[in-house]
């Protein structure tokens, strides 16, 4: 198998893996660059926010909140920082306090829906990196090009 070929097996897959770790790094990847800031700083935002909204150990709770949090992991390195810094403060608190965790119900409502609207708009955002990929038009197109290839 050529180089080509091989490295263009892996460009859909590697995509979608950057895609998820870190939302917009696969469509950097791809060098739609300013697509790719964008969509990182927008879905990133709408993560934390919702975090700070519903702080991080009743907002981003596999134990309590399953489907949920099935819907964040779509976020990738975001979800998996929050998941560990839901561990720290979970082991920090007196067993009474810690399980289950309850705060201010619509707080962590509107956390747990902002986290889980950002991992499905990634789950979006990773498919657009893979397609994207694996279309003809990969990479970025002349100016003077139009989407079918003439001019």
């Amino acid at each position: 198998m050529s180089k080509q070929v091989e490295s263009s097996v892996l460009r859909a897959p590697l995509a979608g893996f950057l895609a998820w770790v870190i939302p917009g790094l696969g469509h950097i990847y791809l060098g739609h660059r300013a697509r790719g800031l964008l969509l990182m700083a927008t879905i990133t935002a709408t993560f934390w926010s919702g975090v700070a909204i519903g702080g991080v150990a009743g907002t981003v709770n596999p134990e309590t909140r399953k489907l949920w949090f099935v819907a964040q992991l779509c976020t990738g390195g975001n979800t998996l920082a929050a998941a560990s810094l839901t561990r720290r403060v979970m082991a920090k608190l007196p067993r009474s306090q810690s399980a289950p965790y309850l705060g201010h119900w619509s707080a962590i409502d509107i956390g747990v829906h902002y986290t889980g609207v950002a991992g499905l708009l990634n789950l979006l955002v990773i498919l657009d990196a893979i397609a994207r990929a694996d279309g003809p038009g990969t990479g970025r197109r002349n100016k003077r090009q139009t989407p079918q290839g003439s001019q």
